[in-house]
């Protein structure tokens, strides 16, 4: 009788417990697939800074992918605070947003346990010559068109005041 019921939990239990096991490993891994994407798109753009949607989308989700872990979270909050600045303190303020960008992004490889990814290696980003050229004259071709496009509009604006100036009917009086 005893084995059984030895036979009967092998066939039933065994089985249930081995999907739970592999659901708990299977959702502790794209747990971690989460961190390291925001975690390499952060190291990968910290020398140009956040300023695409996607970066702003990334920033916006390590309270949700990091929750469990505090030191993160608190580094996160000093960065965001750090940035919460008027414009034209950003000149000055902009060692300390650096060093808190750089202190979390250390949070974040010591949490995924990355023990040679240092302040050093952050700090120090691969950034050629060329590449910030080209950028450069990229930034200068937009301001370009932007400054080509209100010209535009003023002309356009002044063009239409003309025009109904002159369609005004005089009165017979």
């Amino acid at each position: 009788m005893a084995l059984q019921i030895v036979n009967i939990v092998a066939i039933v239990i065994i089985p249930i417990v081995a999907v739970l096991i592999g659901q708990w490993l299977q959702n502790r891994s794209e747990k971690r697939k989460d961190k390291m994407m925001v975690f390499t798109h952060l190291m990968s753009y910290r020398a140009f800074g956040y300023s695409s949607q996607i970066s702003v989308n990334i920033i916006n989700s390590i309270p949700i992918v990091f929750y469990k872990d505090k030191n993160v979270l608190d580094k996160y909050k000093n960065y965001m605070n750090s940035l919460n600045i008027r414009p034209e303190d950003y000149q000055q303020k902009q060692k300390e947003i650096e060093d808190n960008k750089t202190k979390m992004l250390e949070a974040m490889a010591k949490s995924l346990g990355y023990k040679n990814i240092n302040w050093e290696t952050i700090q120090n980003p691969y950034l050629p010559q060329g590449l910030i050229n080209d950028l450069t004259n990229e930034n200068l071709y937009k301001k370009g068109q932007v400054e080509l496009a209100q010209i535009v509009s003023q002309i356009t604006q002044n063009n239409n005041k003309e025009e109904t100036k002159i369609k005004k009917p005089k009165s017979n009086t």
